[in-house]
């Protein structure tokens, strides 16, 4: 008991000196990444989705001539919600580990997202959204079945808060082609007295022709 107490003693410099080593490598790696911005972005709303258009930064690169990735993060809500109850996507795990991982920026100048909002409320009609940049390098854990990614790198603040009015930007859904319906002229409405008045016109001028012919045939 008495050795393998002071084996214990023994290996325990070594494995804090293993452990120093590591943290001093990763403060090293930080340190070598320049904090980026706050990302630069427009968004709008596009059916169940928020799409979101984001200008890439410059990235610095390595000593050794390679580039670390950029990778993005968002936080939405109902302007109003209580301070501090937002939604984020990717959604967290343990910081910095989320689920799923960043949202990695494109190799052009700009990187669209579409972020899901099918199962959020907006009661006011509008959305709170923020963006934040990471620079680093992610990678796949053992945790959940893979599901949780760990980041390595450095983080930027917050964006300012950007309000997108739902409905606003929107192509609107073309309303289906009615066939117009033939209207029907109103049929002529002839009163009774005319009609009366009209037979007994006819009746008159016909007997007096009747009586002239008549007197005629007398003469002769």
């Amino acid at each position: 008991m008495f050795l393998f107490a002071v084996f214990l003693l023994s290996i325990m410099p070594l494995r804090f000196s293993i452990a120093q080593a590591q943290e001093d490598t990763m403060i090293a790696f930080t340190q070598l990444i320049p904090k980026p911005s706050a990302p630069e972005f427009t968004a709008k709303v596009i059916g169940t989705t928020i799409e979101v258009t984001i200008k890439n930064q410059q990235l610095t690169s390595y000593e050794n001539g390679s580039y670390p990735s950029l990778y993005y993060m968002f936080r939405f809500k109902d302007p109003n919600t209580m301070i501090g109850f937002w939604d984020y996507d990717p959604q967290y795990f343990v910081l910095p580990s989320t689920y799923g991982g960043y949202y990695q920026a494109s190799n052009s100048e700009f990187t669209i997202v579409s972020l899901s909002i099918e199962d959020h409320h907006f009661p006011s009609g509008q959305i709170e959204l923020q963006a934040i940049s990471k620079v680093g390098n992610q990678y796949p854990t053992k945790l959940e079945n893979g599901a949780v990614y760990g980041f390595e790198g450095v983080t930027s603040g917050w964006s300012n808060i950007q309000i997108i009015i739902i409905g606003e930007g929107q192509t609107p859904t073309p309303s289906p082609l009615t066939t117009p319906t033939p209207t029907s002229l109103p049929k002529p409405e002839f009163s009774t007295t005319i009609v009366l008045a009209s037979i007994v016109i006819v009746a008159v001028v016909g007997l007096g022709i009747f009586s002239y012919n008549i007197k005629n045939k007398r003469k002769t």
